[in-house]
């Protein structure tokens, strides 16, 4: 099989220790690319310094919504992403977190206006978007219509079916992490996601099928589960999700 994982942080520190064999693993289970998005300036520069030429692993490079108040940090990653244009392969992950907002973090307006900048960007540098979209993925999908959004990747969403249809009726495609196999409202977005609009992802370290560190070959698992959900072959969804994800990246 042909497996791609469309979002995941291998820069993170907890892959310090063992990220050659990470990506092994990643390798033998079938795993053909594999697009990292760090959460902020110095995690960026990081995975430019390990992935850039990596054949295995792209970079996407956006901000974390809990540095939206910090001009310094946005500015910042606007620029690392303007100089990094033809390195890196989609903008993000960014997007909208009103948990964030919630506990004193940037207040809602703000994570609005910053992230509309980041989608501008985005179709100015006709690069792919990659959407954070935590307790806002309603406000998240009419921010991306309003903004004329084109190509976006919808990262561990999970919004209602009628969210889902809405995406996919504009063209996004809904990112489906490792945990489906054990999350109720992660199978529902699956089950509302045609094949044709459905990628995959780990989003490692976090998400795991079953706690504990995640990594890029979990993916083989949540195929297993979700080739049973929609009614296919593993190989039949690996296969179109896979080329789902090329397309989209452009890759």
């Amino acid at each position: 099989m042909r497996l791609f994982d469309v979002h995941c942080h291998l820069e993170d520190e907890s892959f310090d220790e063992d990220r050659d064999e990470v990506l092994e693993r990643a390798r033998k289970s079938g795993i053909v690319g594999i697009v990292t998005s760090p959460l902020d300036r110095e995690d960026s520069i990081k995975a430019l310094s390990l992935f850039s030429g990596n054949e295995l692993v792209k970079i996407s490079i956006g901000l974390d919504v809990s540095y939206y108040g910090d001009d310094e940090e946005i500015e910042g990653t606007i620029e690392l992403i303007l100089e990094n244009r033809d390195e890196i392969v989609a903008i993000g992950e960014v997007g909208l977190d009103y948990r964030v907002a919630s506990t004193g973090g940037p207040g809602k307006e703000r994570q609005k206006e910053v992230f509309r900048r980041f989608i501008r960007l985005s179709e100015e540098l006709d690069k792919p978007l990659v959407v954070h979209s935590l307790w806002a993925q309603r406000p998240v999908l009419r921010i991306l219509d309003e903004e004329g959004a084109t190509r976006v990747i919808l990262h561990a969403f999970g919004g209602k079916e009628s969210d889902v249809k809405f995406a996919v009726s504009k063209g996004f495609f809904i990112s489906i992490p490792t945990n489906v196999v054990r999350s109720s409202n992660v199978r529902s977005v699956a089950e509302a996601t045609p094949l044709e609009s459905m990628v995959l992802e780990s989003d490692s370290p976090v998400l795991a099928p079953d706690g504990g560190r995640n990594e890029p070959s979990n993916i083989l698992r949540s195929v297993d589960f979700l080739s049973k959900l929609k009614g296919c072959s593993p190989e039949e969804l690996s296969d179109i999700t896979t080329s789902n994800a090329k397309r989209v990246y452009g890759i």
